[in-house]
């Protein structure tokens, strides 16, 4: 590989073990742009439990994996993260494949929560595995090459997508949720083909819970979990905001998500380049702040323009939000593990994980609140929290460990 021309080294990685992983991911991440858009839109219109009832299962199955994100990260540190990240994504796939059966809010929330446990031991050892890989000067761009294979997947899923909500059917729906738990399982097989790294910790060691005196890596992990909300505004807002408010046809949501995965997978890596010291990227965090703000401003005036001026103006909302995401993913990431313990990366990234669960738990429902309940107003919402968050972040994350 190390003949491999510069040209061809952007797509395909040098390290076949992070080959491995970003393969696996792009199959994962395939079936997860099948149902980005089409679970709130199945759910909400076509099953009938309505958008109120499906954010609050969201809400409730994110709830779920929260209370298991210390535990994944100690399990990964304990049992290393091969065994963790194949089994969990054997579980995904069936309570993934689950869905078709469901048509009430129990059941519901039950295979949400299901899914959401798994995907807490999953995220959290594929995330590990990528920094036992590298260091300090390839993770960086490790991590912009797997994320940017994952947004391949997520937009040539994003496609398929497309095609489901533009015949609106209760079987092209159920199709596209088989297809998903699918790919968990191919995912799954890849993975077992990863090499096995020993775990961090030591056979019986104790979860050590002075992880949790480290106000610093707390504090940003709340400031995180506040802007991953954006988010929340991709996967649950703008799908119900576009079919319920504007004029812009009903798959443009497809549209929309396929900007922001291809806007990533070709300029994530050139940003990932970018990163600067740690006050350097809290002042930019900022700047993320009033961009996610601006988008939240445009998504606001698609309603009540002509399906044409609507359709622009979302892209161009979508446009602004995507480079916000470009560098708060970079931000993120370096603050994630570079104020980590080196020997507790998994039980750290457990505590991030937290912070993740949180905007997963808090965001669907106040998304839903704020756009359904409040209309124009809940745009202007969640302009002011993006931006008093990530003002905030600076005097956070720039103080001294405690």
């Amino acid at each position: 590989m190390s003949t491999m021309p510069s040209w061809l080294s952007k797509v395909i990685h040098e390290d076949p073990i992070i080959r491995k992983v970003a393969l696996a991911s792009l199959i994962d991440r395939f079936g997860n742009g099948l149902l980005i858009s089409v679970l709130v839109i199945y759910f909400s219109f076509t099953v009938g439990l309505g958008p109120h009832e499906t954010a609050l299962a969201l809400s409730i199955g994110a709830a779920a994996g929260l209370i298991c994100t210390i535990p994944a990260g100690h399990l990964v540190d304990r049992v290393g993260q091969r065994s963790v990240v194949v089994l969990s994504m054997v579980a995904n796939a069936i309570a993934i494949m689950s869905l078709v059966f469901i048509h009430s809010f129990i059941w519901l929330t039950i295979c949400f929560a299901a899914d959401s446990i798994a995907n807490v031991f999953s995220r959290n050892a594929q995330q590990t595995l990528i920094a036992r890989v590298g260091d300090s000067r390839t993770n960086p761009r490790n991590r912009a090459y797997t994320r940017s294979i994952n947004n391949l997947g997520i937009g040539l899923g994003s496609l398929g997508a497309g095609i489901a909500l533009a015949i609106n059917s209760s079987f092209g729906y159920q199709v596209a949720i088989v297809v998903d738990g699918f790919t968990f399982l191919a995912g799954a097989y890849i993975y077992s083909l990863v090499p096995y790294f020993p775990p961090t910790l030591k056979e019986r060691e104790k979860f050590d819970w002075t992880i949790f005196r480290d106000g610093r890596y707390l504090a940003a992990t709340l400031m995180a979990a506040v802007t991953n909300i954006q988010f929340v505004v991709q996967n649950v807002g703008i799908p119900i905001w576009v079919v319920k408010y504007t004029d812009a046809p009903r798959w443009w949501v497809s549209t929309l998500l396929l900007l922001n995965t291809a806007a990533v997978v070709m300029f994530q890596m050139k940003v990932s380049k970018r990163t600067k010291p740690l006050k350097d990227s809290a002042n930019q965090y900022l700047f993320t702040g009033i961009l996610l703000a601006a988008a939240c401003l445009l998504y606001a005036t698609a309603e009540g323009p002509s399906a044409q001026v609507a359709s622009f103006l979302l892209i161009a909302g979508m446009a602004v939000h995507v480079l916000a995401e470009l560098i708060i993913s970079m931000i993120h990431w370096q603050i994630s593990f570079d104020l980590a313990d080196e020997s507790r990366q998994g039980a750290y990234y457990g505590i991030w994980t937290l912070g993740n669960g949180l905007s997963e738990i808090i965001g669907p429902s106040l998304v839903t609140f704020a756009l359904v309940s409040l209309g124009k107003p809940g745009w202007a919402l969640l302009a002011a929290i993006f931006v008093l968050n990530t003002a905030l972040f600076r005097v956070v994350v720039l103080r001294s460990p405690k």
